[in-house]
């Protein structure tokens, strides 16, 4: 299942308790045998809470739940976040390449989704391309990961069919441009049949000649995010992937800092609020266009008489662990952008901020 779809079905679970794990993990041991004894310990807090709370008869299955889980968490599996969700109806297992801001265990009527959807936000799945004057490969690819490659509408490309076996006319630099940009041009359509299916930014693997050329003959230009040269082989996928993850990152990178930029100048339109209790009551209603916070910004708070109330202890009867989470997920269901960033341009305008559509 993918990453969306599990958040939107996390989502839909309501109703006290909901615990929420998340930890950072590691890849390699020993590190990794360290990540069983934190879970343990989580797992551990989780029942005390519990316990504090309520009859151990009326919470026995998601205790059973909790302990099952820790049990069969495999820790050679794990890559860099791990997040437990349970419920009376829940037990999901999430692992990504994105761990969470801190380890901790949130109980609410809801599950604590901030970071898995921040997660999902800088999780990515595109294109790779191979592409040399010779032949051409696609794979497609999610993160640091090679996935599989793609073996549809010609791909893989053979030898460029254009070449001319006449000596004379390969020594012809005009003539070879008319190969490479007839040849270029099929590719480009095949890709183009991919996207229609599968409507992903394709990064491409090749020289900048390659690549300026590719983008003269494309029908639409602007799915190719950008190039890289590099010294590897095609069959290198994995080692391909993490080089390509790079200038996606980069991407991704610029994206939130013209988010920052947008939310400026919606500031000069009156476009903007900054205060939690107005954020929380726009998201709400459905207003929320825009919204960024800090990586590491958490409030607790209890709603009372509809009127948000910050409190500082997260593990009081009735208090939110965090609202941020709560205003995160309103702004998303309701088809906002939400943004998690440490850049600094943010700085002026506080530890989140919201832009209305009206």
């Amino acid at each position: 299942m993918l990453l969306k779809d599990q958040i939107q079905q996390l989502s839909r679970e309501k109703g006290y308790p909901c615990v929420t794990i998340s930890l950072a993990t590691h890849r390699t041991f020993p590190d990794a045998d360290a990540d069983s004894i934190l879970l343990k310990n989580l797992v551990t807090e989780a029942t005390n809470r519990l316990l504090k709370e309520f009859d151990k008869r009326d919470i026995q299955s998601v205790l059973d739940t909790l302990q099952q889980m820790e049990k069969d968490i495999d820790p050679r599996q794990n890559s860099d976040g791990l997040y437990l969700f349970v419920s009376k109806n829940v037990n999901t297992l999430i692992r990504t390449i994105w761990p969470p801001t801190e380890n901790r265990v949130d109980i609410d009527d809801i599950f604590a989704l901030r970071d898995i959807i921040k997660a999902y936000n800088r999780s990515a799945d595109y294109l790779i391309l191979w592409l040399e004057q010779s032949k051409a490969f696609l794979y497609e690819a999610i993160d640091e990961r090679a996935q599989h490659e793609i073996k549809e509408h010609g791909f893989p490309f053979p030898a460029n069919p254009y070449y001319s076996t006449d000596r004379l006319k390969n020594s012809d630099p005009k003539q070879l441009d008319t190969y490479n940009r007839e040849y270029f041009n099929i590719i480009d359509k095949a890709v183009n049949k991919v996207v229609a299916n599968n409507p992903l930014p394709v990064v491409v693997a090749t020289t900048r000649e390659n690549f300026d050329l590719l983008k003269q003959v494309a029908d639409r230009p602007s799915i190719y995010m950008g190039h890289f040269s590099t010294g590897l082989r095609q069959d290198q996928l994995q080692h391909l992937a993490a080089e390509a993850w790079e200038l996606v990152k980069k991407d991704q990178h610029n994206t939130r800092a013209a988010a920052i930029e947008e939310m400026k100048k919606a500031v000069n339109a009156g476009k903007v609020v900054t205060d939690l209790q107005e954020i929380w009551r726009a998201a709400g209603e459905g207003r929320g266009d825009l919204l960024i916070t800090h990586n590491d910004y958490r409030e607790p708070a209890s709603i009372i008489n509809n009127q948000l109330e910050v409190n500082e202890d997260p593990t009081t009867p009735g208090v939110t662990d965090d609202i941020v989470n709560d205003i995160v997920w309103e702004v998303i269901s309701k088809n906002g952008r939400v943004y998690f960033t440490s850049q600094p341009a943010l700085d002026e305008l506080g530890p989140i901020a919201l832009k209305v559509r009206y």
